[in-house]
């Protein structure tokens, strides 16, 4: 048998032989390499925001301090004990709920037996009441 009564693609190497492996589309090499740089900018990201985190938080007292420190950080008219709320209150009148308040408020709710209620805003920072609102149980229709 001689290389003339052999097949021609047996012969010769073509596009798909073993010398010339298949290309890889350039769409699937830009996405590899776009997801690579991704996955290193957010493992930088991730370990940047630890520590920063870890910096911050040592900031912060873990343990309560003193109140003779506290009294210095806060200035001269912070209490050295906890405040203590001495309410105005009226016969028969409950106290029904507390609501803290973003600016450290506290608003007391309180409930007498025919239906009154009044709010007090206490500043519990200061130890006094800023505020009162009297709202009346009977309406006239």
């Amino acid at each position: 048998m001689s290389e003339s009564d052999m097949a021609p693609n047996l012969v010769e190497s073509g596009q798909n032989g073993e010398s010339n492996p298949p290309r890889t589309p350039k769409a699937l090499v830009a996405a590899v390499i776009i997801m690579g740089v991704m996955i290193v900018l957010g493992t930088v990201l991730l370990v940047g925001i630890i520590i920063h985190r870890m910096m911050n938080h040592a900031a912060t007292p873990s343990t309560p301090a003193s109140p003779a420190a506290m009294q210095a950080v806060a200035g001269p008219s912070s209490l050295a004990g906890p405040a203590l709320l001495k309410l105005p209150r009226h016969a028969d009148e409950q106290v029904m709920a507390v609501t803290a308040r973003p600016d450290g408020a506290l608003a007391v709710t309180l409930r007498d037996g025919q239906g009154d209620a009044r709010i007090l805003l206490w500043q519990p920072e200061q130890a006094r009441l800023v505020a009162e609102l009297t709202l009346s149980g009977t309406a006239e229709h």
